[in-house]
């Protein structure tokens, strides 16, 4: 019998004969029972769907060469936003903010 935090129902999962071999052979690899190892590959399964992802490299680089692209359209040349921010923090600085 379960214990009082979980509950048990029936899944009514179908499978084909060759789709429950090959379950049946990954849930022995594993030491489980088919029921087990079924359910535990698709709760890692909703989870990895619910959870937010961690980015590669490739697309945290892809992210900012695109934000890059937009901010260059709207920033005239030899215009500097970063010459512009540290001179407002230097006034801020100065007038005591």
């Amino acid at each position: 019998m379960g214990s009082a935090s979980t509950i048990r129902k029936p899944l009514g999962v179908r499978v084909t004969p060759e789709q429950h071999q090959l379950l049946k052979d990954a849930a022995e690899r594993e030491h489980r029972s088919i029921s087990s190892f079924v359910l535990n590959a698709a709760l890692r399964e909703a989870q990895a769907h619910t959870l937010p992802r961690q980015r590669t490299r490739e697309e945290v680089d892809a992210a900012i060469t695109r934000a890059q692209a937009m901010m260059k359209k709207l920033v005239p040349p030899g215009r500097s936003l970063v010459d512009e921010v540290i001179a407002e923090r230097r006034a801020e600085a100065v007038r005591g903010e």
